[in-house]
């Protein structure tokens, strides 16, 4: 494994990355199929319900609902 993934910086901001593309990828696609927003979220939450995993785990998945969700209210702003 190269050194630049244990750079905690480096992985923060790769995983930032990918979150923001995840969101804005979803948000994206349920401008054209709004029930793809819903039913992402609406798994996310029931794993973060169901789920016995730590704090650190929700709250990134709470966030990444929280990103698509108002990345969702974005796209659908643009293409009016």
């Amino acid at each position: 494994m190269s050194d630049s993934h244990e750079n905690p910086d480096v992985l923060l901001r790769t995983a930032q990355a990918l979150e923001a593309a995840i969101a804005f990828s979803i948000a994206s696609i349920s401008v054209n199929l709004p029930d793809v927003k819903t039913e992402v979220v609406e798994s996310l939450r029931r794993n973060t319900a169901n789920s016995d995993k730590q704090d650190p785990t929700k709250d990134a998945i709470e966030h990444l609902v929280t990103l698509i969700e108002t990345a969702a209210v974005s796209s659908e702003k643009h293409r009016v």
